[in-house]
């Protein structure tokens, strides 16, 4: 179904002034991303997701209510232009006075008997730290020095999925006005971000194409679904979206398949780097955000552990005593870190992946059609909602900082 409402959550390191794609944010970010004070600009910068119209062909198949994910939640589910949230994030971590940016990463330093671990930067400058966090994205070199030092290849663990995402972003659509507003793709400020899919082709050999599709155009797009069906065109074809694009992309789809540990010694992992996932869902950014959440509170107890036993240990010695706590390491918060977020991580990326074959109808013994069309025009929001209770219903925040009340 092209045009389907969807997301793009890969992490870019530049501050851009093209249109990107949106980035989508759900209940189980929201949350935490309120507590620091990014929710009225997110508001005021984002969409929020209101209707999904789901067609199939032509055919409408229902228009579902998603304001109750709102209600039920305490947060709606928004999609805001990527590089505006970058840009929010940037300021919120300090910006330029705390934020290095155009740095290529050429190696990690993590010596057990060392206090720090020390990154090598391709300028020749070295950077040492306390913990070392790796969200460099799908092809994380993170993973790949983490691997290499353990004596593993050095290559990332994912898997092509064979599916390409073939997309773009709009000029303002003229015909549409505020009814549009929040309905199925996501429209802001009366541009689309659009999606469609294709099955990525074989060479001759028989082997798939794994292209990254850096020169597409317009006409590659609708070469691909042109003629399809859209319900936001005078023709109700979707080419005349393509025609408006102010930006077309295309991308091979993605999705972890070995799960290595989110942490090493004094490197953690975060994000797409850690776990990546097809997008079908939009639970990309929303999943680094949570790791990122539970990584912060799972350090910040682990310095004030520290603390509390540098006090403890001092005492002792002021009174001769023998028996001293064990010390916290750095190593084993990440380790703990690391067992509590794998299992969710892990979840989401089947979660995606089974939702991605109930979206294209691609089930065992020739189910699909028959499910998501159960699914997709029959199941009532509160069935929804149930469903995702799991997903939306966990929300982190972070532990020493006071807790927004939603009203």
């Amino acid at each position: 179904m092209p045009g389907y409402a969807d997301h793009r959550t890969p992490w870019q390191f530049e501050l851009a002034n093209v249109q990107p794609p949106g980035i989508s944010l759900a209940p189980n970010a929201l949350r935490v991303l309120d507590q620091l004070g990014l929710d009225e600009d997110i508001a005021a910068n984002g969409q929020k997701l209101d209707t999904i119209l789901i067609h199939r062909n032509t055919t409408k198949w229902r228009a579902l209510d998603f304001t109750c994910v709102d209600s039920t939640f305490g947060y709606p589910v928004y999609s805001i232009e990527r590089h505006h949230f970058h840009r929010e994030l940037y300021t919120a971590a300090g910006g330029e006075e705390t934020v290095l940016l155009g740095s290529k990463v050429e190696d990690l330093l993590d010596d057990p008997c060392s206090s720090f671990g020390t990154v090598k930067l391709a300028n020749g400058a070295e950077i040492t730290a306390d913990v070392v966090v790796g969200a460099d994205g799908i092809r994380s070199v993170t993973l790949r020095i983490l691997a290499r030092n353990a004596g593993l290849p050095a290559v990332n663990s994912i898997n092509f999925t064979g599916r390409v995402h073939m997309s773009g972003y709009t000029s303002p659509v003229k015909h549409l006005g505020p009814s549009e507003l929040g309905v199925g793709n996501w429209l802001l400020d009366n541009r689309q971000w659009f999606i469609g899919v294709k099955r990525a082709e074989l060479h001759q050999d028989n082997q798939i194409d794994r292209s990254v599709w850096a020169h597409t155009t317009p006409s590659m797009v609708k070469d691909a679904y042109g003629d399809n069906f859209h319900p936001f065109t005078k023709s109700r074809k979707f080419e005349d979206i393509v025609d408006q694009s102010e930006r077309v992309i295309a991308s091979n789809v993605f999705e972890e398949q070995d799960f290595p540990s989110m942490a090493e010694g004094r490197v953690a992992l975060l994000g797409d780097a850690a776990h990546s996932m097809t997008s079908f869902f939009g639970q990309g950014a929303c999943q680094a955000i949570e790791d990122a959440t539970e990584l912060a509170n799972a350090l910040q107890s682990c310095f004030s552990e520290q603390d509390q036993q540098a006090k403890t240990i001092k005492e002792c010695d002021e009174v001769g005593r023998m028996a001293r706590p064990e010390p916290l390491t750095i190593q084993q918060t990440l380790r703990k870190y690391s067992a509590k977020r794998e299992q969710r991580a892990k979840a989401l990326v089947s979660f995606s992946s089974n939702y991605a074959k109930v979206h294209t109808a691609n089930l065992l013994y020739g189910l699909g059609p028959m499910v998501r069309k159960l699914i997709y025009a029959y199941l009532p929001e509160w069935g929804w909602m149930w469903g995702l209770k799991w997903l939306y219903g966990y929300q982190p925040t972070v532990e020493h900082m006071p807790v927004v009340a939603r009203s």
